[in-house]
């Protein structure tokens, strides 16, 4: 039996008043030959009672309840081996598309044979209505005409120059496996995507990335959010195994060891907002990413050498070890505030 074009993803847990937009958004999409499935993380507050009420009424749709794990990572290993479309195209449950965003992609698609199409994604906090458009992420320079290799999507990737919502072929995914340790490891995957795609290419349709959801890990006070640290250092060492040059891995060990420094000092200036095993938990894997950090502190410290002097003097001390480390960022943070 021939498979829908596209499969669609959907992880839930707890999606509360986000959830019906999300599924109308997906379900009333001018493209219709597409699945949806939708993996509950034993949601206790109804959100699987709206699942089974779509998916009656709907028969392009499928519901799966497992048991409670916490995170979307093990939501997308039950997953893998049940998508039947060609393409893949994942949101979160809190999200919502343009009603031509599947229409645009495929046809993009099929102009070039591309592995894949990412959509425009607008950011927006109560309503799509109050996203800004100059600030959306787009085709670069916004050609849409425009067709990046592989390794190019993947670079551009790294520091959200690219977002990583993207319709992809579905074995791409099934290579893959995510690591249910880390709660972003999909931002892992989806860039290990990029450099398998021989072809990476950009459509219209409207991707709206919801912000101010206290429940996502990608809020910046989630006590899960943190583990980008790992997911990072994860990246750092597969651009090192896949030859990525002296020059390109320079600009990503001073975004790691910068975004390590920006997180950390975050968390000082938000450490009464956690509850005393969050405090534990945030500040064990500084210890170990900080360990990490300083294993490779030589390169990291070459990786400044054309900066500034108050930036490599700061690298410099700041790998000195773990102590200083955070004397310095607390002296920082202190001086911030007065």
């Amino acid at each position: 039996m021939k498979g829908p074009e596209i499969s669609v993803f959907i992880p839930v847990y707890n999606a509360g008043a986000y959830l019906k937009p999300t599924l109308e958004s997906v379900l009333n999409q001018s493209f219709t030959d597409f699945e949806l499935l939708v993996v509950d993380d034993s949601s206790t507050d109804g959100s699987w009672l709206i699942l089974q009420d779509y998916a009656g009424r709907e028969p392009r749709m499928r519901i799966l309840q497992k048991e409670h794990g916490g995170n979307v990572p093990k939501s997308w290993n039950v997953a893998l081996p049940l998508l039947r479309g060609k393409f893949v195209f994942y949101l979160s449950q809190d999200d919502l598309l343009s009603p031509d965003c599947f229409e645009q992609m495929i046809r993009r698609q099929r102009e070039c044979d591309a592995d894949c199409v990412l959509p425009d994604m607008l950011r927006f906090t109560r309503d799509p209505s109050d996203a800004v458009q100059e600030q959306a992420l787009t085709a670069p320079d916004a050609d849409y005409n425009r067709i990046l290799d592989g390794r190019s999507a993947f670079l551009l990737s790294l520091d959200w120059s690219i977002h990583g919502f993207i319709l992809c072929r579905r074995q791409f995914y099934t290579e893959e496996e995510f690591d249910e340790s880390t709660f972003n490891s999909d931002e892992y995957v989806t860039r290990k995507i990029f450099l398998k795609s021989g072809q990476v290419a950009f459509s219209g349709g409207r991707f709206y990335y919801r912000r101010g959801n206290p429940n996502s890990i990608t809020d910046p006070g989630h006590p899960f959010r943190y583990q980008v640290l790992r997911t990072n250092r994860r990246l750092l060492r597969l651009m090192q195994e896949q030859g990525f040059d002296r020059q390109e891995l320079y600009k990503y060990r001073r975004q790691v060891f910068d975004t390590f420094c920006g997180l950390h000092r975050y968390f000082l200036n938000h450490k009464n907002s956690y509850v005393s095993t969050e405090q534990s938990g945030i500040q064990a894997l500084f210890a170990e990413e900080y360990e990490a950090l300083h294993k490779e502190r030589k390169a990291t410290k070459r990786a400044y050498r054309h900066s500034g002097v108050k930036q490599r003097i700061r690298a410099a001390l700041m790998l000195s070890s773990y102590g200083v480390f955070v004397l310095f960022n607390k002296l920082f943070t202190i001086l911030r505030k007065t």
